[in-house]
């Protein structure tokens, strides 16, 4: 009987533009809560180096709890979730993927790491 692959999820940033350096680097978590956690950290990092406009509607978008738990929702459903925001420099694009991981083959148990909850920073 062939048992399902463990989800993780992929958690990347692409850029059209300008951007500075380093861009967040990827991320591969075994839970959706650190995945969208990964994303709006990586969208705060950005704050201070966007425009006016840009700054408030990303801080708006932090500032959506509720959407941060839906999206925790989307990824376990399987989907991937995405936050964009363009602004004068470059078209910033943050997904988290669900994927599929094969365990270490070292190990005979097959569990991942439970799921931390989701944290916002205010």
């Amino acid at each position: 009987m062939n048992t399902p692959l463990p989800r993780a999820y992929w958690c990347h940033t692409d850029v059209d533009g300008t951007a500075p350096h380093p861009i967040p680097a990827d991320l591969l978590t075994t839970a959706p809560g650190p995945a969208v956690t990964w994303i709006r950290e990586s969208v705060r990092w950005l704050t201070p180096r966007l425009d006016r406009d840009g700054f408030h509607r990303a801080w708006a978008w932090l500032g959506d709890h509720r959407g941060a738990q839906a999206a925790v929702q989307i990824l376990r459903r399987g989907q991937p979730y995405a936050y964009e925001l363009a602004t004068p420099a470059a078209h910033w694009r943050w997904t988290a993927y669900p994927v599929s991981v094969l365990p270490p083959p070292h190990h005979h148990n097959h569990h991942l790491p439970n799921e931390h909850p989701v944290r916002s920073h205010a």
